[in-house]
């Protein structure tokens, strides 16, 4: 069962929709009520029973799309206008299970898309026609004339939007394209990166081997030393001690004579 703020949302959100759709009444409350759907967006999230994740990103998805609307007509450009209504993106969820006006307001969001689409096409047609709607047709004639221009003119901007949209799957052929290099060059990378990291184990476990084998030999360098010192430390001692006795010998042998 929604909350009481989670109805006026979506009562708020079904009059912007209203107004959004209604091209002629060019209300400048709308932008107003857009914002004001922001904040209830934002209390809707602080509430103590907010709507579940799903519904909360669908609410999203349909305040951006007529942020997105209001910016688009802002625009003074036709083909601006139109480049912008492109990149909309009207609510594409399913029906909320506990919201039945979910479905409506989707099918909304849709025909606005469409109708702002038709609108802005419409528009950069009679920029690039050159008509003007506040001009009358003075007599039939004249009517006939600018029906029959108005006819090669149409082909001619038929031909334009052709190449235009050649362009567009050219560009996304080469989006495609740059992105598969992307991929594979990520992928070799990724191999090299692998056999680096490879190849740093193994030196660092050669490494590891060295120094075990080295600490070895230096215990058994020191332990030589130990011995190789405490031997010439006993031959010294004997050393001394055969020349003292000798020079005892020496003078026993050889007195001094009186």
């Amino acid at each position: 069962m929604p909350s009481r703020l989670e109805i006026n949302f979506q009562r708020l959100l079904a009059r912007c929709e209203t107004m959004a759709g209604d091209k002629d009444r060019g209300d400048w409350r709308l932008e107003k009520y857009v914002c004001a759907l922001q904040d209830k967006i934002s209390e809707l999230k602080k509430a103590p029973s907010p709507p579940t994740d799903e519904n909360m990103t669908e609410y999203n998805k349909k305040v951006e799309f007529l942020k997105g609307l209001i910016q688009a007509e802002k625009l003074s450009s036709p083909s601006e206008k139109a480049q912008a209504g492109q990149l909309l993106a009207p609510a594409k969820s399913a029906t909320l299970p506990d919201h039945p006006q979910s479905s409506a307001l989707t099918s909304t969001s849709k025909e606005i898309h469409l109708k702002a689409e038709s609108r802005y096409t419409n528009e950069m047609r009679k920029e690039l026609l050159g008509e003007d709607d506040s001009s009358p047709v003075e007599n039939g004639i004249r009517h006939r004339r600018k029906h029959d221009e108005m006819g090669s003119s149409t082909e001619d901007l038929d031909a334009v939007l052709q190449h235009h949209n050649s362009m567009q799957e050219k560009l996304a052929e080469d989006m495609l394209s740059l992105t598969r290099s992307l991929k594979h060059n990520t992928v070799v990378a990724g191999n090299i990166i692998q056999d680096d990291n490879r190849k740093l184990e193994d030196t660092l476990k050669l490494a590891d081997t060295n120094y075990d084998k080295l600490k070895v030999e230096s215990e058994r360098l020191e332990a030589h030393t130990k011995r190789a010192c405490n031997w010439w430390l006993w031959g010294a001692l004997a050393a001394v001690c055969m020349t003292f006795l000798w020079m005892i010998l020496f003078i026993r042998l050889f007195p001094k004579r009186s």
